[in-house]
C-alpha cells in the first residue's frame, strides 16, 4: 500500500489538533472491502504518570504503542491505517478495516498487552469513507502548512538553526496586474518588503508574480502563521500562493559537516 504521511495543524471546535495522515490513500478513497471506521482513543493522562509527568516520554510511550499496534494490524491484513489526530489529552488512530472484520475481541486481545494505557474504541459502518475524506483531508491552506512542515524538518535535518531569524523569499502569483496591485499596497502595511513584481509568461494562467521578503524565524508556528496571511491574501484577491524559499543558517558541526564533503569532492576530482 502506497504511503505519504503528513503533518499539519488544526483548529476544532477551538481546540488546536494535530492531524497526522496518510495522504497517499486519497486519490482510490473509498476503499472497496474495507468500510468499517475503527477509532482508538487513547487517554494522555495515564501515559503522563508512567512517563513521571514528561510530556515528551508520555509521547514516546504512544508512538510505540502506535507502532506496535500498526504492526499487528498490518500483519492481520484487515484494515488500513488512515492517520491519527491529536488532541490536548488524547490520541486518536483511525483505521479503515474490511467489512467482514468482527474486531471488537481481536482488538482487545491486542490492547490487552498494554493494560496500562486508558483507552476506548468505536466501530462504525462508513462505506464511502466520509469520515477520511471530510473530517481528515486537509483544505488547500493546510496542504501548504504541510509543506512548511516537511521543509521545515528538512532542514533542522541538514542542520539548520531555525531559531534564527533570516530573510525569507514569498512568492504570490494573479492572474492580472489589478489583484496585484492592490495587494502589494496591503504587503507593504504588513511589513513585508517588495523584492519584485513581474510577468512570468512561462505558466499558462496567474502570470503575475509578486516576490516579497520577510525577515523571521523558521520554526513551525512562525512560518504557518506568515504563510496564512499571505495565503488569504492571495486567494481573497483571486491569486495563488506559491510558496517560500531561504538561506541555510547552521549550526557549528552541520557547517563542519559542509566544509568536509566540499573537500572530499575536491580530492575526489585531483585524484580522477
Amino acid at each position: 500500500m502506497e504511503e505519504d504521511w503528513n503533518l499539519f495543524e488544526r483548529d476544532r471546535d477551538r481546540e488546536p489538533i494535530l492531524i497526522f495522515m496518510n495522504t497517499a490513500l486519497k486519490p482510490k478513497a473509498p476503499y472497496l472491502g474495507f468500510g468499517q471506521l475503527v477509532t482508538i482513543v487513547f487517554n494522555m493522562y495515564s501515559l503522563w504518570d508512567l512517563s513521571g509527568s514528561n510530556k515528551q516520554k508520555a509521547q514516546q510511550l504512544f508512538y510505540s504503542l502506535e507502532d506496535k499496534l500498526i504492526s499487528r494490524m498490518k500483519d492481520r491484513g484487515v484494515s488500513l491505517y488512515a492517520g491519527r489526530i491529536s488532541a490536548n489529552h488524547k490520541m486518536e488512530m483511525h483505521f479503515y478495516a474490511k467489512d467482514d472484520w468482527d474486531g471488537e475481541l481481536e482488538l482487545k486481545r491486542m490492547l490487552a498487552d498494554f493494560p496500562s494505557f486508558r483507552y476506548y474504541f468505536m466501530m462504525k459502518h462508513d462505506p464511502d469513507w466520509l469520515f477520511y475524506l471530510e473530517e481528515m483531508i486537509p483544505s488547500p491552506l493546510e496542504e501548504q502548512w504541510m509543506r512548511n512542515a516537511k521543509i521545515v524538518y528538512a532542514l533542522k535535518r541538514h542542520g539548520d538553526k531555525l531559531d534564527i531569524a533570516r530573510e525569507v523569499q514569498h512568492w504570490l502569483h494573479f492572474p492580472d496586474a489589478t489583484p496585484l496591485i492592490e495587494v502589494k499596497r496591503k504587503i507593504g502595511q504588513l511589513g513585508y518588503r517588495v523584492v519584485a513584481s513581474e510577468l512570468d509568461t512561462r505558466g499558462s494562467t496567474d502570470m503575475h508574480v509578486l516576490h516579497v521578503s520577510m525577515k523571521h524565524t523558521l520554526d513551525v508556528p512562525t512560518v504557518n502563521t506568515v504563510t496564512r496571511e499571505l495565503f488569504l491574501l492571495a486567494t481573497e484577491s483571486g491569486g495563488t500562493y506559491d510558496g517560500w524559499g531561504t538561506q541555510l543558517v547552521l549550526r557549528f558541526p552541520a557547517k563542519i559537516r559542509v566544509y568536509l564533503k566540499r573537500m572530499m569532492k575536491k580530492v575526489l576530482v585531483i585524484f580522477k
